[in-house]
């Protein structure tokens, strides 16, 4: 395995126009980056997107352009005057039960959950079991949902519930519309459970003594239940591919969360005009190895989803012992 730098070459004279492009872009980073690798068939490397000069220093020829890191199974092509200058090593870090290491990951959490299936989509379905000989049966379908949206709505829904505000829901309400049904008819019973709910969370009950306003208490909730429902999205990856989070002297998990976004990928736009794409969100923080054999596979494939679209390329460092 190769682990590599690759930054758009400096002096090219359209470099912000291109860096632009390419940040916007992910479906242009992946075909980039895949040139590097002639003879591919498949894609066999992952890859982080990040800023040169916050990760570079300051430099004359370190700009807001985009650089990338690397994981891939054969050695990026090296092209003298190319678009990219590109920098390997070999990767086989040496793993042991119990290592602890610092690691920062940009990853699409996601949770699997069922939907009723649309009119023609049960018919389309009853014909592929009746196909396979299979007895007529009405099933929902398994569907992805980003985890910090879906982690909102259902947030919302209880509040709504707890509440008793079902029957004043509209028809397919957006979340803005959830959130000010709760803020104008929630009263009193709203105020004591996000009280209660940022009071016992370690991590946000000093903020209470800083709100004042209702509508900001509801963020707050909010963006606490996001919080552990990521965090719980990774304590479950780490379940499954060998590692556990590092807890400090509080018994709290070192881990954090930053720069959620949304990706569009008008490429996979689809026939009825829903737009595409992916949500990632940054993480860092310490885990421990648990399972190093299953550990080294995530090191080298990834994790999570959206890996073509630079997700899943977990980033790792020793932890150096206090003296």
């Amino acid at each position: 395995m190769y682990f590599s730098r690759i930054r758009i070459r400096p002096g090219i004279n359209e470099l912000s126009e291109l860096a632009d492009m390419l940040r916007y872009d992910q479906y242009a980073v992946h075909r980039m980056l895949w040139r590097l690798f002639p003879n591919q068939e498949a894609r066999t490397f992952l890859y982080r997107e990040e800023i040169a000069r916050e990760q570079l220093g300051p430099s004359p020829s370190v700009r807001g352009e985009p650089v990338y890191y690397l994981v891939s199974q054969v050695e990026p092509l090296k092209v003298e005057n190319s678009l990219f200058e590109v920098e390997s090593k070999t990767y086989q870090p040496t793993l042991q039960k119990g290592d602890v290491l610092s690691f920062s990951l940009r990853a699409n959490p996601v949770v699997q959950v069922k939907v009723a299936r649309g009119e023609d989509e049960q018919i389309k379905h009853a014909k592929q079991r009746k196909d396979k000989g299979l007895k007529e049966k009405i099933t929902k379908k398994r569907v992805h949902h980003d985890v910090v949206m879906h982690e909102q709505r259902r947030f919302l829904q209880a509040l709504i519930n707890e509440c008793s505000l079902q029957q004043s829901i509209p028809a397919n309400p957006s979340k803005a519309v959830l959130k000010q049904l709760l803020l104008n008819q929630g009263g009193a019973v709203l105020e004591k459970r996000l009280t209660e709910l940022l009071c016992t969370n370690p991590l946000y009950a000093e903020r209470l003594t800083q709100i004042s306003v209702l509508s900001d208490k509801l963020e707050w909730a909010i963006k606490a239940q996001i919080d552990q429902a990521l965090q719980n999205w990774l304590v479950e990856q780490g379940e499954g591919h060998g590692f556990a989070l590092v807890t400090d002297q509080s018994g709290l998990f070192t881990v954090q969360n930053s720069a959620y976004a949304w990706h569009s990928l008008p490429q996979k736009t689809d026939k009825k005009g829903e737009k595409a794409g992916f949500s990632s969100v940054d993480f860092t923080g310490e885990l421990q190895i648990t399972d190093p054999e299953k550990f080294r596979e995530i090191l080298f494939n990834g994790l999570g989803r959206a890996k073509a679209f630079g997700c899943g390329l977990l980033m790792v460092r020793r932890v150096v012992p206090c003296s």
